[in-house]
């Protein structure tokens, strides 16, 4: 951040969205009456003097003194006058006062009034990191899941925070087409491939020895027969059929497809522990321990993602220390995006970080993978 006066905080420029669709509110997801909407309460002088307090704070991970932000800033108040107004913060709740230190640093509620209120709407992302990301995502064909992974990486490579991407709960599954592949004489590979780009694969112990030949022609009927439906229509067409190979294997298929349409068996692809890890807030071994559960077997993050897709438009939701809800992440903040094709399929992503995230690039980060992914899966789903 550089020095400059308290009009002019540094603004990111706009970036021109390439991909997906356009998102540009932002949700904070909390307790009923844990609005920020302040009514007024907050001078203009007391809102400006928050703003650097929280961005002085992201950046050095250090309390924030009355004399630095006059020194730094050149604001024509004293720092006598800019104290006053922080003790003025601080009785609202908006900042706190470490006993061992003299500076001041953002609460939750603090960090919720700037996301809300103070926090650049455009910028985040230069149009250079847009470009490059999309590129590692045009310059090869890849299988769904590997863009879900690479969008992991990528996502928490940019945030410098830690990322996650759950695989889309489709809300119409639809067969594309399967394959039977022998193995050995009575057991075979079965893979099918779903419209959106799924790929499932699994074992099949046969009663009887059967050569790739018959395995072939199996293929052949079922993919003329079944592509294109759903698990209803699939359970329909087969109902009456003979109690043969075929509808042993069109079975197995329907079962598939069950599991496919409970989003509890949904994948979540991680990545940025390490850059989580990195931060000063989590030098304490115990804090650490927490962390690491949280994001790779807390199943916080899972019960969130329904309601992130169940919930109405497309705005970013942010969950700031728990926001009173949920213990374990009160120690971090967590934006949330969702991605995919409205009515047919959606899926989450996601930073966590703490709660000293720099929130304007956390969320053009997700706002513009997520569209990415949604470009790719139209495509994808022609």
């Amino acid at each position: 951040m550089t020095s400059g006066n308290l009009e002019n905080l540094p603004e990111n420029p706009p970036v021109k969205k390439k991909a997906g669709r356009p998102r540009k509110n932002v949700e904070i997801i909390g307790q009923p009456g844990d609005s920020t909407d302040d009514g007024g309460k907050l001078t203009d002088r007391q809102r400006a003097i928050l703003r650097i307090v929280i961005q002085e704070f992201i950046v050095t991970a250090a309390p924030v003194s009355s004399e630095a932000i006059v020194n730094k800033y050149h604001l024509p108040y004293s720092p006598a006058t800019v104290r006053n107004e922080m003790a003025e913060l601080e009785q609202g709740g908006y900042i706190s006062h470490p006993h061992t230190s003299a500076g001041r640093i953002p609460s939750d509620l603090g960090y919720r009034y700037y996301v809300e209120h103070l926090m650049e709407r455009s910028g985040g992302l230069s149009s250079v990191e847009q470009n490059t990301i999309q590129h590692q995502f045009y310059q090869l064909q890849m299988e769904f899941t590997e863009w879900l992974r690479l969008a992991a990486s990528v996502t928490a490579h940019t945030a410098h925070n830690a990322a996650l991407v759950s695989t889309p709960r489709v809300y119409d599954n639809r067969l594309k087409y399967v394959q039977l592949i022998a193995v050995q004489e009575r057991a075979a590979l079965l893979v099918i491939v779903t419209q959106d780009g799924s790929v499932k694969e699994q074992m099949l112990s046969l009663d009887d020895a059967v050569t790739q030949n018959e395995l072939t022609q199996v293929t052949n009927r079922l993919n003329t027969l079944l592509s294109n439906l759903n698990r209803p229509k699939m359970e329909a067409r087969i109902k009456d059929w003979p109690d043969d190979l075929n509808k042993v294997i069109a079975n197995r298929m329907v079962d598939t497809f069950k599991a496919l349409d409970r989003y509890k068996d949904a994948q979540i692809y991680r990545d940025g522990l390490v850059n989580i890890l990195n931060q000063p807030e989590f030098s304490d071994i115990g804090r650490v321990r927490q962390v690491v559960q949280v994001i790779e077997t807390s199943q916080t993050i899972t019960n969130i993602i329904p309601e992130v897709l169940s919930s109405d438009g497309n705005a970013v939701q942010v969950i700031i220390g728990g926001d009173n809800r949920f213990d374990d992440l009160r120690l971090l903040s967590v934006v949330l995006a969702r991605y995919g094709i409205d009515g047919q399929m959606a899926g989450v992503v996601g930073i966590v970080g703490p709660t000293r995230m720099e929130y304007n690039r956390s969320i053009s980060t997700v706002q513009y993978i997520a569209n990415l992914l949604s470009g790719l899966v139209t495509e994808r789903r022609g």
